[in-house]
């Protein structure tokens, strides 16, 4: 098979992928993941109606050469051939290996690529209500959160787009379409839904890396 052609989705994501992560806005380390990634020979960041001058601002003053394209023109006309893998920006330090995990898993050598996805666990306990009564608790291994990168077969998005603004959605549509295959992804991976939250993963970060050297 072919070289997969990465995406990074920003549409429906407000203006949160451009908060700076590490001095650099957060959709950017998506892109270097998958520019990283053996295995994905084009990267595509695809915006709303609004945000495309301002990232392709960014890209060309950082020097990354990738495609940014108006989301509808895309999935109007996608690749329809090979893999798609789709990096959510709100999880932005999925490193570039993981991403060539979850590719290499997806590309099986022949005609018949599997969909693939990255996931957390869950750690926070979930319990059940019925009639604002907490009736019991549900088994955490067996949930699991949908992370990035999600790879997928081109062809499944031949007759409509995927929905990319919600990685959940989307595994569930790509349920209904023959299946999802799960790999952990690592800590780093999770996904961010507001910029305290991305302000705690900075520092977890900046922890982990001086850990590292010390």
């Amino acid at each position: 098979m072919g070289g997969a052609v990465g995406v990074v989705p920003l549409e429906s994501r407000l203006d949160l992928p451009l908060v700076d992560l590490h001095g650099e806005p957060m959709f950017v380390h998506s892109v270097r993941a998958l520019l990283g990634a053996p295995g994905v020979d084009r990267v595509v960041v695809t915006v709303g109606e609004t945000s495309g001058p301002a990232v392709e601002r960014t890209l060309a003053r950082i020097g990354l050469r990738v495609d940014v394209t108006r989301a509808l023109a895309f999935w109007q006309d996608p690749p329809t051939t090979g893999l798609l893998v789709l990096a959510d920006p709100l999880c932005p330090l999925v490193p570039a290996d993981f991403v060539a995990r979850v590719v290499a898993a997806a590309d099986r050598g022949d005609d018949r690529p599997a969909a693939v996805a990255g996931y957390r666990p869950v750690t926070d306990t979930v319990k059940t209500v019925v009639d604002q009564q907490i009736v019991g608790t549900l088994d955490r291994d067996r949930l699991a959160v949908v992370a990035s990168p999600v790879a997928l077969p081109a062809h499944l998005v031949s007759a409509g787009p995927p929905p990319v603004h919600d990685f959940g959605l989307l595994a569930a549509w790509l349920r209904e379409r023959g299946g999802l295959e799960l790999l952990r992804a690592p800590s780093m991976a999770r996904r961010v839904g507001d910029e305290s939250a991305l302000r705690v993963l900075e520092c977890l970060d900046e922890l982990g890396r001086r850990v590292h050297e010390a």
